[in-house]
């Protein structure tokens, strides 16, 4: 066998890695800038975070876009710590290193606070503020199902936009089993069951 022929059985020999699929990552760092729900946009910039043919460059831009988003809007301060500090580990020196080192002095002060402000006697409306903005989000959304009460209406918008109150074609069907109905709450009811 000659050289050329054990070379080219050796390549055919070795499976190719799987290739990542869907659109160029700066198109999905663009859609998830441009999505008015913080959370969609969050699931854009996890679902891209994931893809394994990702340069540096674009690892550094999803990375940072995901923990701004989540210091900001999408209510995740722990979470933007692992993205602030993975794109620290990865690229100490990007351009884009300075903005990170702030954001993530800002969301660590964050969080000592909403901590700080946790450690007295919270009503259920209080804690689960707290507990959502840390990111502890199927914790706080448990938490509520398992009380009966319902959630504030600012609560009642935010998990609708999160995907954990969905609307319902039942008259019948309540998000809460005490206290007095509101609008808001009609034709409401918690999404499918969580995952933990």
């Amino acid at each position: 066998m000659t050289f050329a022929a054990a070379t080219l059985l050796a390549a055919c020999a070795t499976a190719p890695e799987a290739a990542d699929t869907g659109p160029a990552p700066e198109a999905v760092i663009a859609q998830a800038l441009s999505e008015s729900n913080p959370y969609e946009a969050e699931a854009l910039l996890s679902d891209l975070l994931a893809r394994t043919s990702l340069s540096t460059e674009q690892r550094v831009q999803a990375l940072y876009q995901r923990g701004s988003l989540r210091r900001q809007e999408a209510d995740d301060r722990e979470g933007a710590v692992e993205d602030f500090e993975a794109l620290l580990a990865l690229a100490p020196d990007h351009s884009l290193a300075f903005n990170a080192r702030t954001e993530l002095e800002y969301v660590r002060t964050d969080i000592e606070q909403i901590k700080a402000s946790m450690n007295r006697f919270l009503n259920l409306s209080d804690w689960f503020d707290g507990t959502w903005t840390l990111g502890q989000h199927e914790e706080a959304v448990t938490r509520y199902r398992n009380s009966g009460l319902a959630p504030t209406p600012e609560q009642v918008q935010t998990l609708i936009q999160a995907g954990y109150i969905c609307e319902t074609d039942s008259e019948n069907t309540r998000l809460h089993d005490f206290g007095d109905d509101r609008d808001d709450l009609a034709g409401m009811e918690w999404c499918a069951e969580l995952t933990s």
